[in-house]
């Protein structure tokens, strides 16, 4: 059984969150192309993304990328704030996993 936590907490505008760039995907169907999970690290590897978290009863990898975003600035803050236009939905969400980044201004709690 899998714990249930809650996220808590406020954005501290580190950028840690903002300099790499995550896509989940379908691990049946990275198995189904690469064969094995080690053939599919292997070949992401040789192009700069890695396996960020992987969750077999989710069928989900979580994939990393290291590109950061181009609304980020030399102060660590996002452009969209001064701007006033609104951060995409899975910026607002960040972060997903209790563990993505330590200094981030986030933690989570068991519910």
């Amino acid at each position: 059984m899998s714990r249930q936590l809650e996220r808590r907490g406020a954005c501290v505008q580190c950028g840690e969150c903002c300099k790499k760039t995550r896509i989940t995907s379908i691990l049946s169907n990275i198995l189904r192309q690469h064969g094995t999970l080690e053939d599919a690290k292997a070949y992401y590897s040789f192009r700069g993304i890695k396996f960020a978290d992987i969750d077999e009863r989710g069928d989900r990898v979580l994939l990393e990328l290291d590109i950061p975003c181009d609304r980020l600035t030399e102060e660590k803050s996002c452009i969209l704030h001064t701007e006033g236009s609104t951060k995409p939905l899975i910026c607002q969400k960040y972060p997903w996993f209790e563990d993505d980044i330590e200094s981030c201004g986030y933690s989570f709690m068991e519910k």
